[in-house]
């Protein structure tokens, strides 16, 4: 594991705490020695990524803010998308997610939460497998064969489930849309649709998550409708 990767995995590892993290749990929860721990912490803490809190207690750093603002500037589709997202939410009374392609993975960079107290809950900026979820399989189904290839080596299997199958992906391309129940959470559905470039691209897809006992098979239709037309119209703006 190169310093890099350990540096982002201590960072993560914060990202993912529910309050400051004390050296030697960080260390032991990235298996590093607590020197190598410390001496990263202190020069993430000298660029402002990580910050010291307490008695040898650390947190997110001030600075991450500034990067994410930067990075969701970028992302011109989010600004686009918001108010289509909102729309949708309300007519479907679900949550609506946003996912943009990086590499090998799928990034939620916007979510419009839905009404119900039970609902999933998008992590904005955490990286998910391409090829399981609705949004994973259908980002995965539009990718190019070499990100397919390095995908089915890496994780080919997930919860118990396995990638699907290149005609698994032709079929979703066809269709436009994907599906998935019980494949991330445990009474979890999701349908996706992909948002194209005027060049024939699918940088991104919006998904639309809920209890499986609310979205079910006799609301598929409805719902990959609206799916459908709201992914049409982010796509038709942002040309």
């Amino acid at each position: 594991m190169s310093v890099l990767d350990k540096a982002v995995q201590l960072v993560d590892t914060l990202g993912r705490a529910p309050g400051p993290m004390r050296l030697g749990a960080l260390a032991e929860e990235i298996s590093i020695p607590k020197s190598s721990a410390h001496r990263l912490l202190v020069e993430l803490a000298r660029h402002g990524l990580v910050r010291r809190c307490g008695d040898g207690e650390y947190t997110m750093g001030y600075r991450l803010v500034e990067w994410g603002r930067l990075a969701d500037r970028s992302i011109g589709i989010r600004d686009i998308a918001a108010p289509v997202m909102a729309t949708l939410r309300d007519q479907v009374r679900e949550s609506v997610h946003l996912y943009v392609r990086d590499g090998d993975s799928r990034v939620c960079v916007h979510a419009v939460e839905g009404p119900h107290a039970l609902r999933p809950v998008a992590v904005l900026g955490r990286a998910l497998p391409l090829g399981y979820g609705a949004a994973g399989r259908l980002l995965l189904a539009y990718a190019d064969d070499a990100t397919v290839r390095r995908v089915s080596q890496q994780l080919p299997v997930h919860r118990n489930r396995t990638l699907p199958t290149r005609d698994d992906l032709a079929t979703i391309r066809a269709g436009g849309w994907s599906v998935s129940v019980d494949e991330m959470e445990d009474g979890l559905t999701s349908l996706a649709a992909p948002i194209s470039t005027p060049g024939g691209g699918v940088p991104a897809a919006l998904a639309i998550a809920g209890a499986t006992t609310r979205i079910a098979p006799d609301r598929y239709d409805e719902v990959r409708g609206l799916l459908s037309d709201a992914c049409r119209e982010i796509a038709s703006r942002s040309s």
